[in-house]
């Protein structure tokens, strides 16, 4: 069969990079004896009518397309096109959406929808391709897969991730090509061709507001060290890869699996720069360890902060002390060069101004090189959700967009309006940026056109998604 795995046409973000779950999936159905082709509506700046097209002339058998709740809109357009020109061929969506919403819904939402995948697809996908192959309708025992029986029930299967991260093989990067890409994830990366990389899966923390154990699980599973480094070198000589951004939420979790996985690319003289973008726990590190990292090619880590006040960290389950994130942010600094981006959240059930104000007091008095201040958004499935729904203060029909569209940056889940929501959070950034030292530190780390475009843009959906 032909397979066409799709990145969507997005109205929300502005820049593009490689996507390694897609790459993995066409990795396996092309094992499994499926053609594949991976088609990137952003990085190829398609329209409606050029993937309509596309579809026409292809005429592939699966498509499946990476859905973020932010893309709503137009992955139901896309799913309509497909339906128009091409009836035959069998839809289905994966990624972080269909992860998080509630079943029922996706097909509401989708009405041009035929199945999606919750949580990992590694296990279920080629079984899932076997069964589409043989027209069967029992899809009953495909993990993760939410789908609907002859009678229109809708049945979310069960979500099972795989153990054994090195059986997976590598991404398809052939259908990737990195060389094409232009943006990374991370602002501080400036040396091309970047690429994600995933190293280890899972999150074992029980932070209210985060939903990434609805994707990944909560066991942390790490690839070997041989594993990831045979990709390494295999980036490095066939696309000239420079850069990995680390596509971990754990990354650090494993002490001793960072040590080895530091120690080999110093060993083997494996000259690659590496930051890890999403986030690593501030108390998972120690002054040994961070100068390993720096001397083994690291050169960026961001820290997930979330907020100054010692109630709110321990109301969302952070677990962590803000005098423990000072003195491990100042530590970074004293024994690295590392850069370090802070994450900090606000909007919090309950806090208060001055909670917000202790938060954007801490970014400013910590020696960070970038921070995000980034509004509260409620996923289905956490426990913050769970606690705001029996409170009456959502639905379960609240739009999910606002779960990632920044045009919904405005709903306030606290007691301070919409409005002054929108002040504090144009605040908290000139506070952080608008001080020389600051300003003339992020330009110096400008190193290409593309990282300023990334500077601007991010200004620009910060300045007009919080226009009263």
């Amino acid at each position: 069969m032909k397979i066409l795995f799709v990145v969507p046409i997005s109205q929300e973000k502005f820049n593009c990079t490689p996507d390694i779950g897609q790459g993995y999936l066409a990795s396996y159905a092309r094992a499994a004896g499926h053609e594949a082709q991976l088609l990137d509506c952003m990085l190829e700046r398609y329209g409606y009518g050029d993937f309509e097209q596309y579809v026409r002339e292809y005429q592939p058998h699966v498509i499946g397309i990476k859905t973020y709740s932010c893309d709503i809109d137009s992955v139901r357009e896309m799913l309509r096109l497909v339906r128009n020109v091409s009836p035959r061929t069998v839809t289905v969506i994966g990624g972080p959406h269909p992860s998080f919403e509630l079943p029922d819904r996706l097909f509401t939402q989708f009405p041009d929808l035929d199945y999606a995948f919750a949580g990992e697809a590694d296990l279920g996908f080629v079984p899932f391709l076997k069964r589409i192959e043989a027209g069967a309708a029992d899809m009953s025992d495909i993990p993760g897969l939410v789908w609907k029986d002859t009678d229109g029930v809708v049945h979310p299967n069960p979500k099972a991730w795989a153990t054994d991260l090195d059986s997976l093989g590598l991404p398809a990067w052939d259908l990737i090509n990195p060389r094409r890409y232009k943006w990374a994830h991370s602002f501080m990366t400036s040396k091309f061709p970047a690429v994600p990389m995933a190293m280890t899966r899972g999150c074992p923390y029980s932070c209210t507001f985060c939903g990434s154990h609805l994707i990944s699980g909560k066991t942390v599973r790490k690839r070997s060290v041989d594993n990831i480094l045979e990709e390494i070198k295999l980036l490095k000589r066939d696309f000239g890869v420079r850069t990995i951004d680390i596509a971990d939420e754990n990354f650090s979790f494993d002490r001793n699996f960072v040590a080895e996985f530091c120690e080999r690319l110093l060993s083997e003289n494996v000259a690659i720069e590496w930051n890890c973008p999403y986030g690593v726990r501030l108390d998972s590190l120690d002054e040994e360890i961070v100068r390993l990292m720096a001397r083994a090619g690291c050169f960026g880590l961001s820290v997930g902060v979330e907020s100054g006040s010692q109630r709110i960290l321990d109301s969302v389950k952070k677990h962590l002390k803000v005098e423990d994130i000072v003195e491990k942010v100042r530590m970074i600094k004293r024994v690295s060069r590392i850069k370090l981006q802070g994450y900090f959240m606000m909007g919090f059930p309950d806090e208060t101004r001055e909670e917000i104000e202790a938060t954007i007091q801490l970014a400013r008095s910590l020696p960070l090189d970038l921070v995000v201040f980034s509004p509260l958004r409620v996923t289905p499935g956490t426990q913050m959700y769970g606690e705001l729904l029996s409170a009456g203060k959502i639905t379960s029909e609240t739009d999910p967009r606002a779960y990632g569209h920044h045009s919904y940056l405005a709903r306030s889940f606290c007691p301070i309006p919409d409005t002054e929501m929108r002040r504090l959070y144009r605040r908290a950034y000139a506070q952080f940026y608008f001080r020389l030292p600051v300003a003339l530190n992020v330009l110096r780390q400008v190193r290409s056109t593309t990282q300023l475009k990334t500077i601007v843009n991010g200004l620009l959906r910060m300045i007009f998604s919080t226009r009263e």
